[in-house]
């Protein structure tokens, strides 16, 4: 605590209480409140995101030097949770944005990852191949063993469709001289949204740069229950335009269907192969309709 009351000194701040919970400090003095906690290098990518007008975090107060990052405490007003996500994929947009710049094409990376997406979908192929052969030698089909083979063609065609337009991508992909980078926040908890006056992002410990899609692929997959994918990309483009490559290989990535699996539960198969299958009929019409 000693090194933090060092900090609090050169910054002018005299607390009047405090509280630690776990490793992060809340400091309260006459005038407002701080969040104090070890340093995490945040304050160059706090610097760099001033450099490029995003504001939509808390102000800080140390220098490169302190051993621990100072904060503004904010509060955070309640509120509806697929507004807030609607507001956080907002404020992902103007980050992307903001701190896009065009990359170099390393052609070897592109192919490991072409690659590794094209044996991911032979492999489900596969696996849904040998669980279909399963399920016909079955007498009397279980209500998720029904549900499935109902949908299995489902499945069949969407992957068949991501290894065609993959193909195709792959291919114009290697024609390109650069990809476009953006800084990802990459700590996508709703509680990592804080509404106030305005939205401010916290925790950016993981932030790192790399292309937009891996971000909002993450994105779309942690909160689809709550945002259609026509709306989840209505919303980010409002703020952020996403090329047509861009646009296809996350709706690739996006249509690419999990690995089922299934227990002895026969409730919880049924309620994953629901799940799935919902999952791909709402990301399945904006695939096949999409235009080059």
């Amino acid at each position: 605590m000693n090194n933090v009351y060092d900090i609090l000194k050169k910054l002018n701040i005299h607390p009047i209480a405090y509280q630690k919970i776990k490793s992060v400090y809340l400091i309260k003095d006459k005038r407002k409140k701080y969040i104090i906690k070890l340093n995490t290098n945040n304050f160059d990518i706090y610097k760099y995101l001033l450099s490029k007008d995003f504001t939509y975090f808390p102000d800080f107060y140390n220098t490169s030097n302190d051993n621990y990052d100072v904060l503004e405490y904010i509060e955070d007003f309640k509120m509806n949770r697929i507004q807030k996500i609607n507001d956080y994929l907002k404020i992902l947009a103007i980050l992307h944005l903001k701190t896009s710049y065009k990359r170099e094409i390393d052609l070897n990376e592109i192919k490991e990852k072409y690659e590794e997406l094209i044996n991911e979908i032979n492999y489900l192929r596969n696996y849904y191949l040998e669980i279909n052969d399963r399920v016909d030698k079955e007498m009397f089909l279980s209500p998720s063993s029904y549900l499935l083979v109902c949908n299995i063609s489902l499945i069949y065609s969407t992957l068949s469709i991501c290894e065609e337009r993959l193909n195709k991508i792959y291919q114009t992909l290697k024609k390109e001289k650069s990809i476009r980078i953006s800084l990802l926040h990459n700590n996508l908890l709703l509680d990592h949204l804080i509404t106030n006056n305005k939205e401010y992002l916290i925790s950016w410990d993981k932030a790192y740069f790399d292309s937009p899609i891996v971000e909002l692929e993450n994105f779309y997959r942690l909160y689809y229950q709550d945002i259609t994918v026509n709306d989840f990309f209505k919303i980010y483009e409002s703020s952020n335009k996403l090329t047509n490559i861009e646009k296809e290989l996350l709706l690739i990535k996006l249509s690419i269907p999990k690995k089922i699996e299934f227990t002895n539960n026969d409730y919880l198969n049924t309620l994953n192969v629901n799940l799935e299958i919902n999952y791909l009929k709402d990301v399945y019409d904006l695939l096949v309709s999409f235009k080059e």
